[in-house]
């Protein structure tokens, strides 16, 4: 080895040191990161048992904060948050600005980025959200079996694929919103705003959408056997390739409905409308790509 090579070598030597270096401290970087993410969520979980709901309010937006510092972390907050609103929406505190922390939690779950959501889907059975303000949520294939949410505001909320089976929305605020593919089985929707929404490819076998405001609404593809929708306000609704067999549409406004391709017995077909030859399925019509709408209880 030569002398004029000693330079060039203690250089590469100076490199790797340093290389080295940086990497350990990345690592330890990286471990006190980890550390001070778990001793924040544990005193974010410690406040949410805390008898004042402002405390626990703090602690739903210190999730939030966890779940935006650390996207990892976010099924877990989701999962966490979704069973504190399970427990705390109940029918003896149903109205959700009487309990702060339970709103916070509603809009942390409903403004995340669902990017970071892993495979399971919001769990909001059976929670009892009667005036909830939800304007513009994201409840993408949200499980709201039996949910109630009469007088909730949903406008331009977006429930593809949810589950919503049993759920009660009387007199809710649906505007614009997106219903496509969800499942409506059998919910109540009296009353109910839905102008502008999109309901295809929806179910909603024997839902009561009695006087429910539909105008403008897209309901191409929907699966309506025996849906009530008497006095419903149909004007300009789009029904192509609807399911309507056993609806009960008397005093709907249909005048300007269009029903191209609908499915409709004698009896609630609208005159001039063609019978159709194939025969009439019963029930819902199986998908031959995996069904969104399937039912997690």
């Amino acid at each position: 080895m030569t002398a004029a090579m000693l330079p060039g070598l203690a250089a590469v030597a100076a490199l790797i040191f340093t290389w080295v270096s940086v990497t350990q401290v990345s690592k330890e970087l990286t471990i006190s990161q980890q550390g001070q993410i778990a001793d924040r969520y544990d005193r974010a979980l410690e406040r949410l048992n805390n008898g004042s709901a402002t405390i626990r309010r703090g602690a739903v937006f210190s999730l939030q904060g966890i779940m935006e510092d650390a996207p990892r972390q976010q099924p877990s907050v989701i999962d966490v948050l979704s069973a504190y609103v399970r427990t705390h929406a109940t029918k003896k505190l149903s109205t959700p600005e009487k309990a702060p922390d339970v709103q916070a939690a509603l809009f942390v779950l409903t403004h995340r980025d669902p990017a970071h959501d892993g495979a399971a889907p919001l769990d909001l059975r059976d929670v009892y959200l009667t005036g909830a303000l939800l304007q513009g949520a994201d409840l993408t294939r949200a499980n709201l079996t039996g949910a109630v949410l009469t007088n909730a505001d949903l406008e331009g909320a977006d429930l593809s694929g949810a589950t919503l089976r049993r759920a009660t929305l009387k007199q809710t605020e649906l505007p614009d919103a997106t219903l496509a593919g969800a499942d409506l089985t059998a919910a109540t929707l009296t009353e109910a705003n839905l102008r502008g929404a999109n309901l295809t490819d929806a179910r909603l076998g024997s839902a009561d959408l009695k006087s429910t405001t539909l105008t403008h609404a897209d309901l191409r593809n929907a699966y309506l056997n025996k849906a009530d929708l008497r006095q419903a306000d149909l004007t300009d609704a789009d029904f192509g390739g609807a399911y309507l067999y056993g609806a009960n549409l008397a005093g709907a406004e249909l005048d300007t409905a269009r029903l191209d391709d609908a499915v409709l017995t004698e009896v609630n077909r609208p005159e001039g409308l063609p019978t159709p030859e194939s025969p009439l399925p019963t029930t819902a019509p199986p998908t031959s790509r995996t069904d969104p709408r399937s039912t997690h209880e």
